[in-house]
């Protein structure tokens, strides 16, 4: 059964992503700004020039994850099952992949002390991340709790029965379907 949240988490950070990464390796360097502006921090007007290799550090890193993204959206649709330790897996490289480009992006602003937002939008964009993370995990222990082992449920049936009579039994001290000893 495939995972219709996580499939949809993934497009969605994929599609981010794929976004930032175009933005940022369009006009050779000039976007820089703009990158920055698109998730939450302004600069002024007379702000010091980036180099061109600046942005295209960004734009590979935002390439990265993207691809990441896409990686995992694409294991999610393949698996199968319930589990789902590949895309798991996968899904916490891509997580891990972005909040480290979002730090680094957040360490560089930073070091010029002209950012205007910047804490707010690091925030917004980390909570969401994690906030994605977290039901994509939810998800995973919902899928498989549901799924459980149909296998073995009567036998784990019988000795929760038979657990809770003897429990029963000993707190009663009297004669319970486990006895005394």
């Amino acid at each position: 059964m495939n995972r219709i949240l996580t499939l949809f988490v993934c497009l969605h950070w994929a599609i981010v992503f794929v976004a930032l990464t175009l933005l940022a390796s369009l006009h050779g360097g000039e976007n820089f700004t703009a990158v920055l502006a698109a998730i939450g921090i302004q600069f002024p007007v007379d702000a010091m020039p980036v180099p061109p290799a600046l942005c295209a550090l960004l734009a590979i890193g935002f390439g990265i994850v993207a691809c990441l993204f896409l990686w995992t959206l694409i294991t999610c649709f393949a698996d199968r099952q319930t589990e789902g330790n590949e895309a798991d897996e996968i899904a916490g490289l891509a997580f891990g992949a972005a909040v480290a480009v979002f730090t680094l992006v957040f360490l560089g602003c930073a070091a010029g002390a002209e950012a205007i937002g910047l804490y707010r939008s690091m925030a917004v964009e980390i909570c969401a991340l994690l906030a994605s993370y977290l039901a994509i995990c939810a998800e995973r222990r919902t899928a498989a709790f549901r799924a459980g082992d149909p296998e073995g449920a009567p036998a784990r049936t019988m000795a929760l029965h038979a657990a809770h009579d003897s429990l029963l039994a000993r707190l009663g001290g009297g004669q319970g379907s486990g006895g005394r000893r």
